[in-house]
């Protein structure tokens, strides 16, 4: 093991990084990412191999090396580089895309999720190549396309195989400056009723969609509602976030469109949960004779998590307590690239980077820069505590 030695990028590398990132536009659903696999490109180490991976439309993704002595084990980090849509741009102080910096925060579409954390990445990256620090394992830098719609970039990266032998995962997502062992999965559905129409003075003659469209999110809700929680995590969640139909206040509809989004957490088995609903929508039909339910799958990202006791949760706490960290793990409510990866990948990962995840796909969403400085010194420490050669 090497010596230790301590580095902590400056706020103003830091702020010129972020600045850099936050300017290029990658908003979703365009997504256009391949601009800043080009940048980064252009601007990486000699020492560093990369791998550009195209999906087609002007989406890419990056997975960068940096070699060691042996081509077993390593860690790689990760960090998606699209983001949301800016919303209704009129409604921000400053233009999303201009990357004002005020008073030690930088301003603009992405700077907490996640180019403050593909920030980090960066200047570490840049750090090990410039001190030539030989590396006992390889370690990876992967920047992903569309983590905030389909994960194409993680899936791609998961399925090509390039970390197909490292030894664990950071997940560089805001984590307001604590660590995060694990994550909520999430399966949304949407339902598709139909019933038939009446006058609403005799609704026995019809059958009732909007009724049993909710019906059926009821008792999928109590069907969540008893499963059990989570010691971080706590409970499941299931939400009606669209609900849609009617004609005409004396009509009884005949058409009804549902969409539901239900929070796992580890231990609640997806399939179970589609057995149910779909038991659900059959017995359905005693109720509402002639109701037809029709349910699509729109996203299934499984919960994941990694052990408190781990030796890679273990190491990384540790560090995080040396560095005035709040050593006590925590849960990431929302899903990360974790969800697509570890289920093909099954390595211990934590989810830990700058940034507070409340102002993710906030209108003036903002970062402070000291967070960014704080991450890339707790991915190098780790880095060269744990992957150096002697």
């Amino acid at each position: 093991m090497r010596e230790k030695n301590n580095w902590t990028p400056s706020e103003k590398r830091c702020g010129e990084m972020l600045a850099s990132l936050v300017s290029i536009n990658t908003c979703q659903p365009e997504g256009n990412e391949e601009r800043l696999t080009d940048w980064i490109i252009e601007r990486l180490p000699r020492k560093a191999e990369y791998t550009r991976i195209s999906h087609g439309g002007g989406r890419a993704s990056l997975v960068v090396k940096i070699a060691g002595r042996s081509e077993k084990g390593g860690v790689a980090l990760i960090g998606h580089i699209d983001t949301v849509t800016c919303g209704n741009v009129n409604e921000w102080k400053d233009p999303p895309h201009q990357a004002v910096i005020r008073e030690g925060k930088l301003y603009g579409r992405g700077a907490a999720d996640m180019k403050g954390g593909d920030a980090a990445m960066l200047l570490v990256m840049e750090q090990l190549c410039g001190e030539e620090i030989c590396l006992e394992k390889p370690v990876y830098f992967c920047f992903t396309a569309d983590e905030e719609n389909q994960g194409i970039g993680i899936c791609a990266v998961a399925d090509g195989g390039f970390l197909k032998n490292v030894d664990e995962v950071l997940i560089c997502e805001p984590s307001d400056s604590r660590i995060s062992i694990c994550e909520k999965g999430a399966l949304w559905l949407s339902v598709s009723v139909t019933g038939v129409s009446s006058h609403a003075s005799r609704p026995d003659l019809g059958v009732n969609a909007v009724e049993a469209a909710y019906t059926f999110a009821e008792q999928i809700k109590q069907y969540i509602n008893e499963k059990e929680t989570h010691p971080i995590l706590g409970a499941a969640t299931a939400s009606v976030t669209k609900l849609t139909g009617g004609i005409m206040t004396n009509m009884i509809p005949p058409h009804a469109e549902l969409e539901m989004d239900i929070r796992t957490v580890p231990g609640i088995s997806h399939s179970d949960i589609l057995a149910y609903a779909k038991t659900s929508a059959e017995n359905l039909k005693e109720r509402f004779p002639g109701i037809r339910m029709d349910i699509l799958v729109m996203n299934d990202r499984p919960a994941v998590e990694t052990e408190e006791d781990n030796a890679c949760v273990k190491r990384i706490l540790k560090l995080a307590d040396e560095m005035g960290m709040d050593p006590a793990p925590r849960g990431t409510y929302f899903y990360t690239d974790a969800s697509q990866l570890i289920p093909k990948l099954p390595v211990p990962f934590v989810i830990a980077g700058p940034g507070d995840d409340k102002l993710a796909h906030c209108t003036d969403e903002y970062i402070e820069i000291s967070s960014v400085a704080l991450f890339a010194e707790f991915y190098y420490r780790y880095i060269t505590d744990n992957y150096t050669a002697p």
